[in-house]
C-alpha cells in the first residue's frame, strides 16, 4: 500500500490551467451580465422619465424599480410582491405590460403588449416605450390604488 502512494504522480491531475480558464470564463460572464443589467436598467430609466417620474434613477435599484413601476401603472404599492410569486408573476407582468401600453397610447393593442410582457419580462416593452416617439398619458391608465 505504501508503495502505491509513493508512486502516485500528481502532475497528471494538475488542474491549475482549467482553474484559470474557469476564472476567466466566470469574469467574462460577470462583465456580460453587468452590461446586460445596465442596458435593461437604462431602458427602464428612459421609460420612467417619459412617465414623468422625478426619481427615474430608481430604475437602477433592484426591487425599488418594481415599486416605481406599480406606482406608474396606478396599482397599490404592495402589488410589487406579485412579481416574486411563481405563476402569479405572469399575471402581474401581463397587467404591467397592458397598463404601460395604455399609458403610452397603444390602447388598441394593449393586450398584445401584455402578452409580450409575459414572454420577455417587460424588456421589449421597455425598449419600445423608452425609445419610441409616444408620450406617456397618465390619465389613460385607470387609477386602482385604492
Amino acid at each position: 500500500m505504501l508503495t502505491i502512494l509513493q508512486s502516485y504522480d500528481s502532475s497528471y491531475y494538475d488542474n491549475s490551467g482549467s482553474a484559470a480558464a474557469g476564472a476567466i470564463f466566470g469574469i467574462g460572464f460577470l462583465i456580460f451580465y453587468i452590461l446586460v443589467y445596465l442596458a435593461v436598467c437604462f431602458c427602464w430609466y428612459k421609460t420612467f422619465q417619459k412617465a414623468g417620474r422625478d426619481d427615474a434613477w430608481a430604475a437602477f435599484i433592484p426591487f425599488y424599480n418594481l415599486i416605481v413601476l406599480v406606482q406608474i401603472i396606478k396599482k397599490p404599492t404592495w402589488w410589487f410582491i406579485l412579481f416574486f410569486i411563481p405563476f402569479v408573476n405572469l399575471y402581474a407582468l401581463f397587467i404591467a405590460g397592458d397598463k404601460l401600453a395604455k399609458g403610452f397610447g397603444k390602447g388598441e393593442n394593449s393586450t398584445i403588449w401584455g402578452v409580450i410582457a409575459i414572454f420577455t419580462s417587460l424588456f421589449v416593452n421597455m425598449i419600445v416605450h423608452a425609445f419610441g416617439s409616444d408620450q406617456f398619458d397618465s390619465s389613460a391608465v385607470p387609477d386602482e390604488t385604492a
